[in-house]
């Protein structure tokens, strides 16, 4: 069975009102899901192997023939968006039928870069590791090597 955990390293996810936004801290881009993608990625978060998480699909009215295409493009998506990463625990699967039908089984994930220089500009970015977040300067990233390599990550 193959379970996902999320990238902590890199990634900062809240799933409000059914709806998943996931934050890349390095490039200021950020991810958000439809409910139904939304729904499944929280069962990723919780443990749920994907095979359960399908299976559990499929056995609602209406799901569709390529369920697993869309699963496994879903999938691919977090990875190569490295929203993911393979691993983790196992847990059960709660999914609600009405949500998957609502969205006619689509599971999307859309990156917007619209904020993404209003995120990186937030000081908790720059911060140091051996000094932690301060509010004064000398917390801040001063290593232009850094600053340039962080620049090349914005579009």
């Amino acid at each position: 069975m193959t379970t996902y955990i999320l990238n902590e390293a890199k990634m900062f996810s809240d799933i409000a009102d059914g709806v998943a936004i996931v934050i890349n801290s390095e490039t200021g881009i950020y991810y958000g899901m439809n409910g139904f993608g939304s729904a499944v990625f929280e069962n990723i978060l919780a443990g749920a192997a994907i095979e359960a998480i399908l299976d559990a699909v499929k056995c609602f009215d209406g799901a569709p023939e390529d369920m697993d295409a869309r699963m496994a493009d879903f999938v691919n998506d977090l990875k190569s968006f490295e929203i993911v990463l393979e691993g983790g625990a196992s847990g059960d699967v709660v999914l609600d039928a009405a949500v998957a039908a609502g969205d006619n089984f689509a599971l999307t994930v859309t990156e917007y870069d619209d904020a993404q220089e209003l995120l990186l500009a937030d000081p908790i970015h720059e911060i140091k590791e051996e000094v932690g977040w301060r509010p004064d300067k000398i917390a801040l990233e001063t290593d232009e090597e850094i600053i340039r390599t962080k620049e090349a990550k914005m579009k």
